[in-house]
């Protein structure tokens, strides 16, 4: 009976609600700390062209933006 409740307040929790949560919580940097990291060093034309000046990003939104692009994509 209590795994059930438990069911139910797990299926009621979208995925952006998750995803909005996790990502709020993630520390994130802009583009300049991102090119001079030590990181992305053999990256860091990608990120010149690939990332927007004013904008933050995680490591996680980054490694999907270089994924893109290494796959032929648009970033």
């Amino acid at each position: 009976m209590a795994t059930n409740k438990i069911q139910e307040k797990i299926e009621s929790v979208k995925n952006e609600d998750v995803k909005e949560a996790i990502t709020a919580t993630l520390q994130t940097f802009t583009k300049e700390q991102l090119v001079k990291s030590n990181k992305y060093v053999h990256r860091r034309d990608a990120l010149n062209a690939l990332l927007q000046d004013n904008k933050l990003y995680s490591f996680t939104e980054v490694e999907g933006i270089l994924k893109q692009f290494e796959e032929g994509g648009k970033a």
